[in-house]
């Protein structure tokens, strides 16, 4: 396989602070690779050197000649006047801009005849190309390319973002969050078009289920350096456990030799005089030898305050906005153990339920009645409380001199701010110098200094680190009270939720028990069986023949492969499952991943090919 990009030696430093230091890897053509590390040690910012966005201290990349690159940034960047077309189909590409005019001429806001345009899609050979940008488009709900930039949402800004990036014909897709302000439809959409396309791509996500359905090869900056994990995210946990236990076991090695050689120093200079300058030379370099660090828990459990009998009760709640309803009729009593999971396309109304529950927005109907002990402690999308010119130490203290800990004991603001990963050295930075994961991990550190007893968290998987998350989910586990969270991350959710309440639109809330990933899985199978229903032929009273040929009959050859069809479909399904169970049984197949992942993909582009024309050869018979 071809390299389609190569880092060599590449240094970046921000701030007075070394991001990383001299790394160096390549990609091959069709790649999957994931990017991971803490908030703030520089993976967006690698990300952009690889772009060509940002120039490194030192080092070079090299891009393969033959694949250009698309970059999706973790914030769009938007012009408000600019049409979605505008956005999308920017830039001097001639295919893409063809594109772009039919499909404006066909929604009607063109003179241009589409017609025309068409025939000049079939004369330069890019129809397979439009019908693939169609159904990209498509699937992420972007129907009208009229519409302005600066009148949607920042759920569709993102669909917006994404369809550009994925729609440039290009051999490297460099992205950075990219389910961010996604609806779970649209990720798991996604995982699959990334999964299956033979473009390269590497991307920073801390969505772990994301991560190993769609990446073979994770790399991880750390302490400026770049470490390589070719496997999945399980994989990568035991190899970084295995690394980690390894520098233990020999610094402890060190440590004894070190001992010994120190209380032969202490001897006295007659002894010194005895040995050999070099063997002084050895102890004085074992002296000043890196350390490997302890791994940083966060510790998170703490003690809140006490919740009284009635926590909180929603009866016949309703909310309509602008004519629009987005709950209606909504009851549910809130007790201790409440893990309560919220999914839903973007607009559903997820965060202004949340608004509502937090006291925040008042319903239009309906009773709430919230208990004398209840707290709520609200993790918002924003981060709408941080003051960009505070001190982060201040900014903390302000919320909290002092946690208490499950044990009774107290952790001060700068203790806090330590166990969330922010060295001492940068306690007295301003907010506005940290990264965008920073801000939310800093935020975080905020809500938990007040010692809360009903936490309310929306979207808390955006911008913050996989090590956060994990911490996080720790914590919520054993956290003494009710919990709400709206999130796309079903790894998240599964950890953390037992109950999803699924906003629908128009004021539909479904509840489901149970775990995210079984959610999706059903909701999968069900799809997969109404496909299939509406493919079979339907019955229909026999008609008399006649002598006229009908143009929309099969031909004999035609009927042959409907045949075959039927049988190949079951088959290449059952096969499909088989490596499922292979992939799912990690332990067994580790060796062959990159084999039955590939294997995986072949047969779901056949399958997909097969059905299509399963379906289109039912309609005409």
């Amino acid at each position: 396989m071809a390299n389609i990009v190569s880092v060599s030696g590449v240094t970046c430093i921000k701030a007075e602070r070394v991001l990383f230091k001299d790394i160096s890897f390549g990609v091959e053509s069709g790649e999957k690779v994931a990017l991971i590390g803490v908030n703030g040690c520089g993976k967006s910012t690698l990300l952009k050197i690889i772009a060509g966005l940002e120039e490194p201290e030192s080092g070079t990349v090299a891009i393969n000649k033959s694949a250009a690159v698309a970059f999706l940034s973790q914030i769009p960047e938007i012009n408000p006047d600019e049409t979605i077309a505008d956005h999308i189909f920017s830039g001097n590409d001639e295919k893409l801009n063809l594109i772009k005019r039919y499909e404006i001429a066909c929604s009607g806001f063109s003179t241009e005849d589409a017609a025309e345009l068409a025939e000049k899609i079939d004369t330069l050979n890019v129809r397979s190309y439009e019908s693939e940008i169609k159904s990209i488009l498509t699937r992420l709900g972007i129907n009208d390319l009229t519409l302005k930039m600066g009148e949607l949402s920042g759920g569709m800004v993102k669909k917006v973002a994404l369809a550009q990036c994925i729609v440039k014909d290009s051999g490297l897709l460099l992205l950075d969050e990219p389910t961010n302000h996604l609806d779970i439809d649209t990720i798991v959409w996604l995982e699959d078009y990334l999964r299956e396309t033979k473009k390269a791509v590497i991307m920073v996500t801390h969505d772990r289920y994301f991560l190993d359905s769609v990446c073979s090869s994770i790399y991880e900056i750390e302490g400026s350096d770049l470490f390589h994990y070719k496997g999945c995210y399980d994989y990568y946990l035991e190899k970084k456990s295995e690394y980690f236990h390894s520098l233990v076991a020999n610094e402890e090695r060190v440590r004894t030799i070190l001992r010994r050689e120190l209380a032969w120093l202490a001897r006295g200079p007659r002894a010194r005089a005895t040995k050999s300058k070099d063997r002084i030379e050895n102890i004085q370099k074992m002296m000043q030898r890196e350390k490997p660090e302890e791994e940083k828990n966060i510790e998170l459990s703490i003690v809140g305050k006490r919740l009284g009998k009635k926590i909180l009760e929603m009866k016949d709640i309703s909310f309509d906005w602008n004519g629009e309803t987005i709950i209606k009729d909504f009851n549910f009593a809130f007790k201790k153990d409440t893990r309560l999971g919220i999914i839903g396309n973007n607009g559903s109304g997820k965060t202004t339920f949340l608004d509502i529950l937090t006291g925040r927005l008042q319903p239009k109907s309906g009773e709430y009645d919230l208990g004398i002990n209840t707290e709520f402690s609200y993790f918002d999308q924003v981060s709408r409380e941080l003051p960009a010119d505070m001190r982060l130490i201040d900014f903390v203290k302000s919320k909290g001199e002092n946690i208490i800990l499950a044990d009774g004991s107290k952790l001060s603001a700068a203790q806090m701010l330590e166990r969330f990963l922010f060295e001492p050295s940068i306690h007295y930075t301003r907010i506005e110098k940290l990264s965008g994961g920073e801000k939310r991990r800093l935020y975080l550190v905020a809500i938990l200094m007040n010692n809360p007893n009903f936490i309310v968290l929306d979207e808390p998987t955006n911008d913050l680190d996989i090590k956060t998350l994990s911490v996080l989910e720790d914590f919520l586990s054993s956290f003494n009270g009710p919990i709400v969270v709206v999130s796309h991350d079903r790894y998240f959710l599964d950890r953390t939720v037992d109950t999803l309440l699924i906003f629908k639109g128009n004021g539909i809330i479904e509840s489901f028990v149970g775990k995210a990933s079984e959610w999706i899985e059903m909701n999968r199978r069900n799809r997969q069986t109404e496909q299939k229903k509406a493919a079979k032929p339907k019955d229909e009273p026999l008609k008399p023949r006649t002598l006229q040929t009908d143009a929309t009959k099969l031909t004999y050859s035609q009927r042959i492969r409907l045949a075959d069809l039927e049988k190949l479909i079951p088959k290449t399904e059952a096969e499909i499952a088989e490596i499922e169970e292979k992939m799912a049984n990690y332990e067994e197949n580790k060796g062959n991943m990159a084999e039955l992942s590939a294997k995986y993909s072949e047969l779901k582009s056949k399958y997909d090919s097969m059905f299509e024309e399963y379906i289109e050869l039912s309609e005409k018979e």
